[in-house]
């Protein structure tokens, strides 16, 4: 069974995502992450995948939240804060990576897995600064 983790990264009310490629399905937009080692908590991974797919260390870990993945496997959200100089970087070529820093409302939804979407409808929100109305 496949355990997941993602890396979910705020900076000012907004959430870093990377669009990359993917040889199954072409360009993807998801958040950094991959798969939970043997031994490894689920902050670790997405520490470790952090690290491994934007260069990005030393984050402030702010929660962990964990559920279940389309392949019956669990899957964790850990997120972290960055800070104003944080900047992700591409890793390889054959990735194609670009990163975004988008607003909640900006997240293309359609193209997130349904697990991501639930996190991201269900406690992302949380981490992310909502535009409110000025009476």
């Amino acid at each position: 069974m496949t355990h997941l983790s993602m890396a979910v990264v705020v900076r000012n009310g907004k959430v870093l995502v990377q669009e990359r490629y993917r040889a199954s399905k072409g360009m993807v937009v998801e958040f950094p992450g991959g798969e939970v080692n043997e031994n490894e908590t689920g902050t670790d991974a997405a520490i470790r995948e952090l690290s491994e797919e934007t260069q990005l260390e030393g984050l402030k870990h702010l929660a962990t939240f964990a559920g279940i993945n389309e392949f019956g496997g669990r899957i964790y959200y850990a997120v972290f804060e960055a800070g104003p100089s944080d900047q992700p970087m591409p890793v390889g070529e054959e990735r194609r990576q670009t990163f975004k820093w988008l607003e909640y409302a900006e997240l293309p939804l359609e193209e997130f897995y349904a697990a991501d979407v639930n996190f991201i409808k269900t406690q992302l929100t949380k981490f992310c600064k909502q535009e409110s109305a000025v009476a």
